[in-house]
C-alpha cells in the first residue's frame, strides 16, 4: 500500500510541477515580435535602477534609455526608455534570474531591443515598455569590421550571430508579416 502510495505521490507531483518546467518558451522571431509592441536599434545612453511595490513589495528594476530608431515603426531618432526587472548594481542585492546580462546593457552599447507595455508599473506615468526576459536585447559587436548582432543560442529570436544589417531587414520584414497576417484575421470571412 505504501509503494502505491508513493507511485502516486511521484506521479501527482509531476503533474503540478509540468505546467511550472513548461512555462519558460523559448520563441523565434515571429513569435516574439507577435507579443511584443517595438524593437529599437540604438545605443544605451543612460542606466539607472528604481525600487517599486509591483508586482511585490521592494522590487528593483533598471530603465534603460536608449538613443535610437524604432525598427518596426520607423520615424527619426529619438530616445526611448525601457524596463527591466533587476538590478546589477549590488547595492540594490536585487538579482532576477531573466534580467539581461551585465555585458549588454553596459552604457555606450549598441543594442537592439525588445519591448511590450506594462500598463501595471508606473501607472502614474502610462505604463513603461517592458522588457521581460534576458532575450529582449541584443548587444552589438564590431571588433570585425562588420556590426554583428551577437546570438543568444539555439532557440531564440537570435539564435546564431547575425550580421546587423540582416537582422534589421529580418525584424522588418517580420513586422510587414505579422501585419499582413493581422489584416487578413481582421478581415471579413469570404473577402
Amino acid at each position: 500500500m505504501s509503494w502505491t502510495r508513493s507511485v502516486a505521490m511521484v506521479i501527482g507531483l509531476a503533474l503540478v510541477a509540468l505546467p511550472v518546467g513548461a512555462s519558460v518558451k523559448l520563441m523565434n522571431l515571429h513569435e516574439y515580435m507577435g507579443i511584443t509592441v517595438d524593437t529599437v536599434h540604438g545605443h544605451i545612453t543612460a542606466k539607472q535602477t528604481f525600487r517599486s511595490d509591483w508586482p511585490e513589495a521592494d522590487t528593483f528594476f533598471t530603465k534603460l534609455t536608449i538613443e535610437g530608431r524604432s525598427v518596426r515603426l520607423g520615424g527619426e531618432a529619438r530616445s526611448f526608455e525601457v524596463v527591466f526587472m533587476g538590478s546589477h548594481d549590488p547595492a540594490d542585492d536585487f538579482y532576477h534570474s531573466e534580467a539581461p546580462q551585465p555585458q549588454d546593457v553596459r552604457l555606450g552599447n549598441e543594442v537592439v531591443v525588445f519591448f511590450a507595455r506594462q500598463p501595471k508599473l508606473l501607472p502614474e506615468q502610462g505604463g513603461v515598455n517592458y522588457m521581460w526576459a534576458h532575450d529582449a536585447v541584443y548587444r552589438v559587436e564590431r571588433a570585425f569590421g562588420e556590426p554583428v548582432l551577437v546570438g543568444k543560442g539555439e532557440g531564440f529570436a537570435f539564435g546564431a550571430n547575425t550580421r546587423l544589417g540582416d537582422a534589421l531587414t529580418r525584424i522588418s520584414d517580420t513586422h510587414q508579416l505579422i501585419l499582413a497576417e493581422r489584416a487578413l484575421e481582421a478581415a471579413p470571412a469570404g473577402k
